[in-house]
């Protein structure tokens, strides 16, 4: 996400056309053809390492597909997790404009001052359900037969855990009448982002470690 400032300071110009001449449904196509190709490519590097063990089986081959596993699996998940946090924002119809131009994590306005409680929940939710979601995903179509698919499903499921531990308190105080702004902030200051990135990869680690 990104608040109001970041939206106007983060614009850039193309050649021909302007960035910020493009209405808001321009800029989340070119957001959607950015990021899309950006998946393909983390997609097609894990397969192609996947291609690699399951053609030669050489120990080298495993080693590098379990850290492309990871690299894909880090990236993945911080796509849909964003990509979740929108889709729960404009549902709950909050204001939430694309950004002028695509960068390379995925990014969109919202202002915590122009949003509802209600509206704020909705675009929290988005978030960790967007991970869930790139869990499930891997569960049905990769099956978990060698180190690199499983390393893929850990670091998955790692980050979806990180989120929640995070996040999870802001949404449950939130839900208890908490203000989202406040509360936001006691979670960043407390140190409860590192924390939740911390639990994420001793998960993936313990996931991998377990089902492999």
């Amino acid at each position: 996400m990104a608040d109001e400032k970041s939206e106007v300071t983060t614009g850039g110009a193309e050649p021909e056309v302007k960035k910020e001449s493009l209405s808001d449904r321009q800029r989340l196509k070119l957001n959607v053809m950015y990021h899309g190709k950006r998946i393909l490519a983390y997609l097609t590097a894990f397969a192609a390492m996947d291609a690699w063990v399951v053609s030669t089986s050489l120990p080298l081959a495993y080693v590098l597909s379990v850290v492309t596993a990871l690299v894909v699996g880090h990236y993945l998940a911080g796509q849909f997790h964003e990509w979740g946090h929108f889709v729960g924002a404009r549902v709950a119809k909050s204001h939430s404009p694309m950004v002028p131009k695509p960068s390379e994590e995925f990014v969109f306005g919202f202002s915590m001052k122009k949003t509802t409680a209600k509206q704020f929940l909705s675009m929290s939710f988005g978030g960790p359900i967007g991970n869930f979601l790139l869990v499930f995903l891997i569960l049905v179509l990769v099956p978990l037969d060698n180190p690199g698919r499983t390393a893929l499903f850990a670091m998955a499921l790692g980050k979806a855990i990180g989120v929640v531990v995070f996040e999870g308190p802001i949404i449950y105080k939130t839900l208890k009448g908490g203000d989202p702004q406040q509360e936001l902030d006691q979670q960043l200051e407390n140190g409860s982002l590192n924390t939740g990135q911390l639990y994420g990869y001793i998960a993936t680690t313990l996931i991998w470690l377990t089902i492999y």
